[in-house]
């Protein structure tokens, strides 16, 4: 699955500018959140083609989501379709009777 891919490069990224930014004499609270910020910076220009492949995946999967909806849409087309068929025969019983 390249969204799992995608994320550990991710938090593997994060992971070396926290620790590089503790290597260096980094303290305080603003440290994980300076390594936040870089790791997005570096991960969106350096793996673009990872994040391509997480979103194709994501389209296709959202795309196969949709496609059952439209399955069950063409389901209560067609109960609607009966629904009203049988309807009409009933009506055109009532009139004959």
């Amino acid at each position: 699955m390249p969204v799992v891919t995608y994320s550990l490069l991710r938090l593997a990224l994060f992971g070396a500018a926290l620790g590089l930014l503790l290597l260096v004499g980094a303290r305080g609270w603003l440290v994980p959140l300076v390594a936040a910020v870089v790791a997005f910076g570096l991960s969106y220009v350096v793996f673009g083609r990872q994040r391509d492949a997480a979103g194709a995946w994501m389209a296709e999967r959202a795309g196969r989501r949709e496609g059952r909806s439209r399955l069950a849409r063409a389901v209560e087309e067609d109960e609607a379709a009966e629904d009203a068929v049988a309807e009409r025969l009933r009506t055109d019983q009532d009139r004959t009777a």
